[in-house]
């Protein structure tokens, strides 16, 4: 404002003396002059000022709508989120409605009362080798510790596993266990597969279980088992008996391969009179 109004009365005291016919010595016009022209740069500073102003204010207006755009995009995104985890929860919550309902149920395994004679041959078997196995006499199972039946991360039975394997055929074949098959199942810890060599043979723990589980189903066949009375299965890591320790360091209880003695109507397959008819 002070550069237009010097401006505007150094323009109108120039122009008043030039009216008036007034002389103006060269000293007092040059200095009129340059009082136009500094006043005239300042107006132009002012005026380049302004429209700097006014490009600064357009550009954070249209900063604050981008921001208000963006907050609404975020506004729909949490809600979006919102309604995701609702839908979540509600599922999470059916299914646990669901496992309540079943917890209260007896397990798919359940008991089986063995023969006596089985029963007690099958303990004996336990008692002579208690390094190497056990025996679940309510379900009717024998138990083999993977380490003292295979070597680590192999699949070949040590020669001790073998003869006891030996003997159990002898027991199923006897007269009382011939109605009975038997249910070949690998499991193992959650110690990953890391060694190349291993890997080659056994690429996760999935392999190890269900090759194991096959090398115990050979061994059982080899020793006259009959190959129709057995089926041979893999679980990996993912039914552990026993907690493993934190960072995927395992535990021994759950490298372990179970043997299911289990009557004709629970092998699942359909039998050659069923198929037919």
């Amino acid at each position: 404002m002070r550069t237009c109004t010097v401006y505007c009365l150094a323009v109108l005291v120039l122009a008043g003396m030039l009216s008036t016919g007034g002389c103006v010595s060269k000293a007092k016009y040059d200095e009129l002059m340059a009082m136009n022209r500094k006043a005239n740069d300042e107006r132009n500073a002012a005026l380049a000022a302004a429209q700097q102003l006014r490009a600064d204010n357009q550009r954070l207006t249209d900063e604050l709508a981008n921001a208000q755009n963006s907050l609404t995009a975020k506004d729909r995104e949490i809600a979006l989120l919102q309604t995701a985890k609702n839908d979540l929860q509600k599922a999470f919550d059916d299914l646990m409605a669901k496992y309540e309902a079943l917890a209260g149920k007896p397990s798919v395994i359940s008991e089986i009362a063995l023969p006596p004679e089985l029963d007690v041959a099958l303990k004996d078997l336990a008692a002579k080798n208690p390094e190497l196995l056990e025996y679940d006499a309510r379900h009717g199972m024998v138990k083999l510790k993977s380490d003292l039946t295979f070597e680590k991360g192999s699949d070949f039975v040590k020669p001790e596993a073998k003869a006891a394997l030996a003997k159990f055929v002898q027991i199923v074949n006897s007269q009382t266990g011939m109605k009975y098959n038997v249910y070949v199942a690998g499991h193992t810890d959650d110690i990953p597969i890391l060694k190349p060599e291993t890997k080659r043979t056994h690429p996760d723990n999935w392999y190890l279980s269900v090759h194991r589980a096959v090398a115990v189903e050979k061994e059982l066949s080899s020793s006259g088992l009959a190959p129709p009375r057995i089926g041979a299965m893999g679980f990996g890591e993912y039914h552990p008996i026993a907690p493993n320790a934190p960072g995927k360091k395992g535990n021994a209880l759950n490298r372990r391969v179970e043997l299911w003695i289990v009557p004709p109507d629970r092998f699942l397959t359909l039998t050659s009179a069923a198929t037919a008819e």
